[in-house]
């Protein structure tokens, strides 16, 4: 029950938060690891000042190093986000790669309603656990109500890895 107390996500109602990761442990228990997972789903920490920040996100793998990543914000704005992400390996360091790519976001409330975001950083599997790491760089240039370039998303996701490829 205290899984998330130490970290405070300033928002309105915990329960659903834990509620999700009691549930995503219990997917979890018994798999066995491997650098090579096609779902990832987990809780991604970021700038307060982003329209897509802070919240959950969930990427699935294709076969070619290629994904697609969903991120729903539940601070103001409400907002939900979608990635297309391309992957290579960095071989100097196993399960390690960079990626990069782009997509678009959608605001719920406030006046940041629409924009496009690109996405770039460095991701890492776990081999002994299912879990996944990613610190990424991710601006975003709003569109609708206003024009507004923002720059300065850098955000920290964790992630626990499901259903091999």
């Amino acid at each position: 029950m205290a899984l998330f107390s130490v970290i405070d996500f300033n928002l309105k109602n915990m329960m659903p938060l834990r509620l999700l990761t009691f549930i995503v442990l219990l997917l979890f228990i018994g798999l066995s690891a491997s650098a090579q997972y096609r779902h990832q789903a987990g809780v991604r920490l970021g700038s307060a000042d982003q329209v897509v920040s802070t919240g959950f996100t969930y990427r699935y793998h294709f076969n070619n190093g290629k994904a697609v990543e969903a991120i729903l914000n539940l601070r103001d704005p409400i907002s939900l986000g979608a990635l297309y992400e391309i992957f290579k390996p960095i071989n100097a360091v196993p399960n390690l790669q960079w990626f990069y790519g782009a997509g678009a976001y959608v605001g719920f409330s406030g006046f940041d309603n629409f924009g496009i975001m690109g996405i770039a950083g460095v991701d890492y599997q776990f081999s002994e656990v299912p879990i996944n790491l990613t610190l990424d760089w991710k601006p975003e240039l709003n569109l609708i109500e206003g024009v507004q370039f923002r720059a300065s998303t850098v955000a920290v996701s964790v992630r626990f890895s499901f259903l091999k490829k």
